[in-house]
């Protein structure tokens, strides 16, 4: 099986990480070390570049900025609808990087692309989930309960939810059928009324095209007839008068008149100077009728101005300007022509639309009564996996909150009609809470080690990272959590730090770290193991100080059981 996984991890400047690159492969990979060695950083690095927290404190010492890169290969279909919902490439591999210096600023990059922290977030959840000192990016989402549940056992659930979705869509096709011819009989005569009046707004005022322009350019005239008359006055008595531009052009024709015995050109002038004056007297004329036609009365004044506010009330109603405004008003009568014809039509989909609801009622109450019977499966098989690692005394129910199905509220969904949320107590004696309110780090990593082992993976998340799922666990219920942790590890890519020898020998793929001081500072660096390194680490863990012969047989001999437990129990 080809997993959707966690390539490399690259980190800069992290706390104790001065410069350190991992390579990751599928299956189980884990981190052991001393405490303090710098296991957790890791993890915390990868939160940060997953879009977790930063903070200035996890910047290293003399440092100015902190880098983290990780690739992802075999994205799956999450991961790329989720690519192409963010305007990404659609890409073979995934590169997430994340800067951040210590004046808080902070940079990300999806494959290279500058984006936003809250983008950069939404993709992380598709690639990675985080259980133990962290918080899950599923489980602590309430909203997220009904599809965990539903992943239990999907194929009996398919066809209920694919017949709701189609009597969705139907439901939602008349509803807009309906509305468009009105909605209900009282929203219909609303809607009438309405068109009615304001058909009758618009045609009282019978606005025409143009008409505003006209007016405003009348208003204007009229507002500053004073100036215009003067100026028309004055150039009337510049042009005609006895010392005006006609009597001086009369002028210059008697003095050439003398001179034409002389060269007949001159005649040619004098013809010119009356043609000017002619038209001279023309202008003169006009602008005397101009003058004496540049009349008006308060009363034009109102009337003008009372029809300018009806047609901006128009304005501001129906459109931006006239050539609006009347299509406005003969899309209002085509539509009210339209209702007053529709009656029989709204009664025959109203009758369609009663049916589906009916359907969608018994429907999403089917789906309600086959999750309950799901849940009260999931409850036991749940409470079982928890006592099997180490957790006898929790408790573990699936709570259901319906919404009432009111046909007049209409509140159908696709889903149906249940509201689910996860009660959980850890300890006899204690009531069922919200899971999300009372459950520890520690305890929700064996909890999602019990959930994911008993359930599909319905987030399309495939790499899991457990920070000491076996944290305060030793003996039988060490192995046991194990083979859960080497169970999982054949469906998803496991990072898992651990302090437990059986479930460090269950791993693939081993990091030791460690870290190393000078007289100036202190570094976490990492290595990696192969199966004949391993036994010495695994004789520590053990609880063996001494690199005895004994010690090493009883690594070797618990790295056999966990080769055996998953060559022979785990099917591949």
């Amino acid at each position: 099986m080809v997993f959707e996984m966690i390539k490399q991890l690259k980190i800069k400047n992290f706390a104790l990480i001065k410069n350190l690159e991992l390579k990751f492969k599928s299956g189980f990979n884990v981190f052991i070390g001393e405490t303090g060695s710098g296991k957790s950083i890791i993890i915390n690095a990868l939160s940060f570049v997953l879009g977790g927290k930063a903070n200035k404190a996890q910047i290293r010492s003399g440092e100015n900025e902190i880098f983290v890169e990780a690739v992802f290969e075999n994205l799956g279909k999450m991961s790329k609808l989720t690519l192409q919902e963010l305007g990404q490439p659609d890409e073979e591999i995934i590169i997430l990087s994340r800067k951040y210096d210590a004046d808080g600023k902070t940079e990300c990059r999806i494959n290279g692309n500058i984006t936003t922290l809250s983008m950069l977030k939404r993709l992380a959840e598709t690639l990675v989930d985080s259980y133990g000192q962290h918080d899950s990016q599923i489980l602590l989402k309430t909203s997220n309960h009904i599809e965990i549940l539903d992943s239990y056992k999907p194929e009996l659930l398919l066809e209920l939810k694919l017949q709701l979705t189609e009597l969705m869509s139907e439901y939602k096709k008349l509803n807009n059928e309906i509305n468009k011819l009105g909605g209900s009989f009282e929203n219909r005569e609303r809607l009438l009324d309405l068109l009615d009046y304001q058909i009758n707004e618009i045609e009282q005022v019978n606005p025409k095209l143009g008409e505003i322009e006209e007016i405003e350019s009348r208003l204007l005239e009229i507002r500053n007839s004073e100036k215009i008359a003067n100026s028309l006055k004055v150039s009337f008595e510049n042009l005609e008068g006895s010392n005006s531009a006609i009597q001086f052009i009369k002028n210059s024709v008697k003095s050439i008149s003398n001179i034409t015995q002389y060269n007949q050109k001159y005649e040619d002038v004098i013809q010119r100077l009356n043609s000017a004056m002619y038209e001279i007297q023309d202008l003169a004329e006009n602008l005397k009728q101009e003058l004496k036609n540049k009349t008006y009365s308060d009363f034009e004044l109102e009337e003008l101005d009372a029809r300018l506010d009806k047609l901006k009330t128009l304005k501001k109603k129906y459109g931006s300007n006239i050539e609006e405004i009347l299509q406005f008003l003969e899309k209002s009568k085509t539509e009210l022509d339209k209702l007053k014809n529709v009656d029989s039509e709204v009664e025959k989909l109203n009758s369609k639309l009663n049916l589906v609801k009916l359907k969608l009622k018994t429907k999403s109450l089917e789906l309600s009564e086959l999750r309950k019977a799901l849940a009260v499966e999931i409850e036991k098989n749940i409470k079982n996996e928890l006592s099997y690692i180490g957790m006898k005394n929790a408790n573990f129910k699936v709570s259901f909150a319906n919404n009432a199905l009111d046909e007049e509220k209409e509140n159908f969904t696709n889903n149906g009609i249940d509201n689910v949320e996860f009660l959980f107590s850890a300890n006899i004696g204690e009531s069922l809470k919200p899971l999300i309110k009372t459950i520890s780090g520690g305890e929700m990593s064996r909890f999602m080690l019990a959930l994911k082992n008993i359930i599909a993976s319905n987030d399309g998340v495939e790499t899991l990272v457990f920070d000491e799922v076996d944290s305060g666990i030793s003996g039988e219920i060490g192995s046991a959590i194990a083979e859960r942790v080497a169970l999982l590890s054949k469906k998803f890519q496991i990072l898992c730090i651990t302090h437990l020898p059986q479930v460090t020998a269950m791993a693939e793929n081993y990091f030791y770290v460690y870290k190393m001081s000078d007289e100036n500072s202190t570094q976490t660096f990492v290595k990696t193991l192969d199966e004949e390194n391993l036994y010495p680490i695994l004789a520590k863990l053990s609880g063996n100080k001494f690199k005895t012969e004994i010690a090493l047989a009883h690594a070797k001999e618990l790295k056999s059981w966990a080769n055996d437990y998953k060559k022979y129990k785990i099917s591949k």
